[in-house]
């Protein structure tokens, strides 16, 4: 829509920074993605999801593989922030099995 004291060119201008925005913002969601798929590609969970843990009120359990036992909410949300901060190994991974640590040596 254009105003009495607009042009096109004011519009076709951001248009192009909307644009711009948006490729920016895809940039770093590309960004976050890749780092997210790097933990679990290196064996290791990143806690991306969790549920109250049934038999501890207040506490959460890792439901994205590890099984990791949170105190509480705030503790799974450091864990999520930063899983290799204290990293946890996927069960069963190819990277922390016998075999592998053979291979390393």
């Amino acid at each position: 829509m254009l105003y009495a004291d607009e042009n096109s060119a004011d519009e076709l201008e951001a248009i192009h920074a909307q644009r711009l925005d948006v490729d920016l913002e895809m940039a770093e969601m590309n960004a976050a993605a890749d780092a997210w798929h790097a933990v679990r590609d290196r064996g290791y969970c990143n806690h991306g999801s969790a549920a109250g843990h049934r038999s501890r009120p207040g506490q959460l359990i890792c439901t994205a593989g590890c099984s990791t036992v949170f105190a509480n909410d705030e503790d799974w949300y450091a864990q999520l922030d930063d899983p290799m901060a204290n990293p946890v190994p996927l069960p069963g991974h190819p990277a922390h099995t016998p075999a592998a640590a053979a291979a390393s040596q």
